[in-house]
């Protein structure tokens, strides 16, 4: 089993439709890339256009991925790249998924967040990760052609269609399954021939009953936000659980995911975060210095625990590689 580590890499404070697009948070990178390196861990950073635009990326990820210590991949958020349509940017109003894009608007601006990653970091990026998970069908002829290998938009299990963009709901990834798989062209969550290879989030249900009952699992999914399932999680842990250290997942929990993990033989686990949780008041998960020491020790505990089972780290598009060839 691999450990995939990927780090949507972006400015501060994007929960805020308002936010102005600073990128201080590069600036807290270098920290957690060497914690990544005293355990032999190469992340993947997906970056955004002003990440990779920005005076601050060569020292925060540049010289790292220059090394062969992580990978630079993209991260489209169409709010912030070029070129921009009026009708489409959400400029003061909500943020837009990359799959409400009329097609030629997503390919331009997938062109031009591509030459940007190129033309910075030396090499074309070959992982990709559309912004708010907004990835469709419609990317995929559009990633092959521009020589991506590897998407990790989906999050198996989980609907983002009463999350609303700039018109409309986010995608349904609930038929998604936990594993790798080549992306069909018609349908993201099936597998297909289209040469694009997925790699899922690691979502799992840690409840026995979740796990056994595909019932249970859209009725949550659907209904999440109702009193009785929220009820029903705080009592049981019914909602799955993301191998993402949000602040209320202790080290035990995100453990416990691995360890799932291992005994549903998954060939990877693939965690994630965003590069603005690591600086305090960057991000509403970490507010503080305190909360920020705290996400370290988290991932550090896991680390330990990951490295001494004899897990091994690989960029995104390495675990890609390795895991197409086996296949062929």
């Amino acid at each position: 089993m691999r450990l995939v580590i990927t780090v949507d890499t972006e400015a501060d404070n994007q929960w805020d439709v308002t936010a102005p697009q600073t990128v201080e948070n590069l600036s807290a990178v270098p920290r957690f890339q060497s914690l990544c390196e005293e355990y032999d861990f190469a992340p993947t950073y997906l970056c955004t256009y002003e990440v990779v635009t920005s005076p601050a990326f060569e020292r925060a990820i540049g010289s790292a991925a220059d090394a062969g210590r992580a990978e630079v991949g993209a991260h489209l958020h169409p709010w912030s790249t070029p070129p921009f349509d009026a009708a489409w940017d959400g400029a003061g109003a909500a943020l837009p998924y990359p799959h409400e894009l009329p097609r030629t608007l997503l390919a331009d601006k997938l062109e031009t967040l591509t030459s940007a990653v190129r033309a910075r970091s030396g090499r074309a990026p070959t992982s990709y990760r559309a912004g708010r998970w907004g990835f469709s069908e419609t990317h995929v002829p559009i990633l092959t052609s521009l020589g991506y290998e590897v998407d990790c938009s989906v999050t198996p299990g989980v609907s983002w269609r009463h999350d609303i963009g700039l018109r409309a709901g986010g995608p349904d990834f609930l038929p998604a399954g936990v594993e790798p798989y080549e992306l069909a062209g018609q349908d993201v969550c099936r597998r297909g021939g289209s040469g694009l290879l997925e790699v899922p989030v690691t979502i799992l249900h840690t409840s026995r009953p979740m796990r056994a009952c595909a019932g249970l699992r859209r009725s949550y999914a659907r209904h999440r936000r109702s009193l009785p399932w929220r009820a029903a999680d705080r009592l049981f842990q019914v909602a799955p659980q993301w191998l993402r250290p949000f602040p209320h997942m202790t080290a035990e929990r995100l453990v416990g995911v691995c360890e799932l993990g291992r005994r549903l033989r998954l060939p990877v686990l693939e965690m994630m975060f965003h590069s603005s949780e690591l600086l305090p008041g960057a991000s509403p998960y970490n507010p503080t210095s305190e909360a920020v020491d705290g996400l370290f020790d988290r991932l550090a505990r896991v680390f330990e625990h990951l490295a001494s089972t004899g897990v091994r780290g690989a960029t995104l598009t390495e675990f890609a590689r390795a895991h197409s060839a086996r296949d062929r």
